[in-house]
This record gives structure tokens, C-alpha cells and sequence, in this order.
């Protein structure tokens, strides 16, 4: 009996499908393919979509891989395509020979080695700025509360003070004692009237969070000792919120329009970061490149595989960070009504159970082109910003107002008993 011969359609698209340096195509799904077709039983020609694009449907017509497949032109199409909803009313997908998320490709942090500024890299330089000016302004609230408050201790006697601090708290006073609350020493006096000490409660609610924070980083940064410089940002929401970094995707691609009808919120900050900053690149590869070429000031959201692959080949300068968004499965895809598809569904579920698929992807993708050495350095965890210590100062703040509607109150309770 003769073996039947399949047309497949493909295209291009590392390390999935690649050229050979000669006649002939390579690449991890050629391999699957081969070995489906060694346990179904058949032979497959391998042919490039003619528009070389996976398929999409437009002007009432499908197009690419999926328009071929659907129009009887190809038997089997061949690539890394997503199952979608849309395409899977036209032809009938196998099951998933993997998965993936959409994830940042993002340039590689330079080498970091401790020097005499580890202290301070635990906070970025907005939380310092912002630490330093919440400690002005509460000094300078406890002058004002000293100043205006008819309940302060000024008023108590020498004769009854025996360390002779009848005095109010002046700038010098305020400040030692708002500064001495940072290093967890406390000053030898305290403020007595409602309002301060509703103040002082507050500041030090702050301090203890803050220096809880600090001294957490610290620890983390010390038992690193030398790595990477750490990222400013952890994920994509804190990218759609700084506004400092530009975010890439593939102009009209499948990754901004997942973003763009998701009905989550911070997927639809993002899309509109994108299109208000207008980062759109025209193809993966240029998305890359200009991550490599941007020192850190342009990120891509791509499908996790393909970004895992291009963080492991030379010149090893860009990686994969951040979480997993969006899962999605890909599969290889036949026409309608094809008993073909079936005979796929076996074969794969055979080569995934008895690790084929895994030690495939191994092969492709983990070439270790870029593998550490044992004590190579590592990432290490980024700073502080102020939107991650920004509940201390909302505590505060919120403290600041009440002391302050305390102190009218003192004063307008005062007048009312004189």
C-alpha cells in the first residue's frame, strides 16, 4: 500500500521552522512533524504560505496559512499559530503541542558590584527625595503645632521642670527630634499637647514601615553581594504607570489586539500607553533589535517561547522578565471534517507523554549559548519605588490632617473656655 503524501503549508519563524543551509527546512515543529508522521503513516511536502503570514480574516477572505488550509490548498499548516476563537470556526486544530504567555523581553542590567552607594540602593532616589521632604514638613508642622497650640507644654513652670525644657519645640528642637525618630532613638522629649502626639504617632507609624521596608531591601541586596543592576520596574503595570519606558508590539499584531479586547483595566492602559506613545515596531525582529539598542528605555511584549529562545542566543544581552500574561496554546491545523485530525491528536498526545515534545523543546531552545557559569552573577531585586512604599505615606498624611483638625480643635476649645 502506498503512503500518502500531504501538502504542508509553513513559514519562516525561529526556531520553529528554519531554512537548511542547503535544500530543506529545520527547526523544532519539522521535527514533531517528522516524528507524527512516522507514527501516523504518511509523507508531507513542505511548502512557505505564499503571504507568508499565519492568517487572518479580512474583505469576507481568509488569508495566510489559514486561508490556505481552509481554501484545500495545503493538507496541514504548520507554525507557531494560536488557537483562537475565530480561526477555530473555520479549521480544525490538534491538540496543544505547547503553551505559552506573553511576557517582557527587556535589555539585560549591566553588572553591578557593591560600592560605597549599596546603602542607599534599596530606595530609588524618588523615595529618598520623598522621605526628606516628609521630614521637613512634619518638623515644620510640629514648630507650627508649638507655635499656634495653647495646650503646649511651653506654658508648664521652671520651678515644675526640673530638666528645664518649659521651652516649646522651636526649629531645633522639632527637627532633632522628627530626625532622631528616623535612626529609632527617639529624642528626650516629646510633644505634649493632643495635636503633636497625634502627629508624632503618625511619624513614627511611618518610620517603622519605611525602615522596615529599608532594612528587608538591604538584607536582600547585602546576601546578593555582586549581580546585576536591578530593573525599575517589576511588571507591566508599573511600565503603564511611570510613563518612562516605552512599550513595544507588533503594529496591527495579535499580541496589542489580545491587549486591546481584554476587559481588564491595566490591559487596556497598556494598549493605550503603546498607541499614545506609538511604539509600534513592523516585526518581531525589529522589536528586538531595538531592545538590544535601547540601554533599557524600550521593552517588547512578545509570546514567551520566541522571547525565551532569542534571551538564549548570542550576543546574550536581552532577557525575559516579569509574569506570564494571557496563556495561549499553539497547535498545528487541518482542514474541517478531516480524519486526519484525529490520527495528529494521538501521535501528539504519544510524543507528550513519553517526553518527546520535552526533550525537543529542550534541543531548540535551550542551546546554552548563554548559560551562566556556576558563579556568574545574578539579578538582583529592584528598589524601592515610591508607588511601592506609598501606603507609610498616605498613613501619614492622613495623620498630618488630623493633627492638624486637632490643633483647631485645641484652639477653638481653648477660647471657649476662657
Amino acid at each position: 500500500m502506498s503512503t500518502i503524501n500531504y501538502t504542508v503549508t509553513s513559514m519562516l519563524s525561529d526556531p520553529y521552522v528554519m531554512k537548511k543551509d542547503g535544500e530543506g527546512y529545520k527547526g523544532f515543529l519539522v521535527d514533531v512533524l517528522d516524528k507524527v508522521a512516522e507514527l501516523v503513516g504518511f509523507n508531507y511536502n513542505i511548502r512557505l504560505s505564499k503571504d507568508g503570514k499565519y492568517g487572518s480574516y479580512s474583505n469576507g477572505q481568509w488569508s495566510g496559512m489559514i486561508g490556505e488550509v481552509v481554501r484545500g490548498e495545503a493538507d496541514i499548516g504548520l507554525g507557531d499559530v494560536v488557537i483562537t476563537r475565530e480561526r477555530e470556526r473555520v479549521v480544525d486544530f490538534s491538540k496543544p503541542y505547547l503553551s505559552q504567555g506573553l511576557r517582557l523581553l527587556v535589555k539585560k542590567p549591566r553588572r553591578y558590584e557593591p560600592g560605597l552607594g549599596l546603602l542607599l540602593q534599596p530606595f530609588s532616589m524618588e523615595c529618598w527625595l520623598s522621605i526628606l521632604f516628609a521630614l521637613l514638613v512634619v518638623a515644620i508642622l510640629f514648630v507650627l503645632i508649638s507655635r499656634f497650640n495653647p495646650f503646649k507644654w511651653r506654658q508648664v513652670a521652671s520651678d515644675k521642670d526640673p530638666r528645664g525644657a518649659r521651652h516649646s519645640f522651636g526649629p531645633r528642637e522639632s527637627f532633632m527630634f522628627a530626625f532622631s525618630t528616623i535612626t529609632l532613638q527617639g529624642y528626650r522629649e516629646t510633644p505634649r499637647s493632643l495635636a503633636g502626639r497625634v502627629l508624632a504617632v503618625s511619624w513614627f507609624i511611618f518610620i517603622f514601615f519605611t525602615v522596615v521596608a529599608y532594612i528587608g531591601t538591604t538584607v536582600n541586596f547585602m546576601s546578593v553581594g555582586e549581580g546585576m543592576q536591578p530593573l525599575p520596574f517589576e511588571d507591566i503595570e508599573d511600565l503603564a504607570d511611570s510613563g518612562g519606558i516605552q512599550i513595544g508590539m507588533v503594529h496591527h499584531g495579535s499580541v496589542f489586539q489580545t491587549f486591546r479586547k481584554s476587559k481588564m483595566d491595566i490591559y487596556q492602559r497598556v494598549a493605550d500607553y503603546v498607541e499614545m506613545q506609538n511604539s509600534f515596531v513592523s516585526s518581531t525582529a525589529e522589536g528586538i533589535e531595538r531592545v538590544r539598542r535601547s540601554h533599557g528605555g524600550f521593552v517588547m511584549i512578545m509570546e514567551s517561547l520566541p522571547a525565551e529562545y532569542f534571551a538564549e542566543r548570542k550576543p546574550c544581552d536581552v532577557m525575559v522578565h516579569g509574569k506570564s500574561h494571557f496563556s495561549q496554546g499553539l497547535a498545528l491545523f487541518t482542514y474541517q471534517g478531516s480524519d486526519l485530525r484525529e490520527k495528529i491528536d494521538d501521535a501528539l498526545l504519544t510524543l507528550i507523554e513519553d517526553g518527546t515534545i520535552h526533550l525537543l523543546q529542550r534541543k531548540w531552545w535551550k542551546g546554552w549559548f548563554c548559560r551562566p557559569a556556576v558563579d556568574e552573577i545574578q539579578p538582583i531585586s529592584s528598589a524601592f519605588t515610591f508607588q511601592r512604599l506609598a501606603t507609610p505615606f498616605i498613613l501619614l498624611v492622613m495623620g498630618a490632617i488630623l493633627a492638624v483638625v486637632v490643633l483647631f480643635g485645641e484652639i477653638v476649645f481653648w477660647k471657649l473656655r476662657q
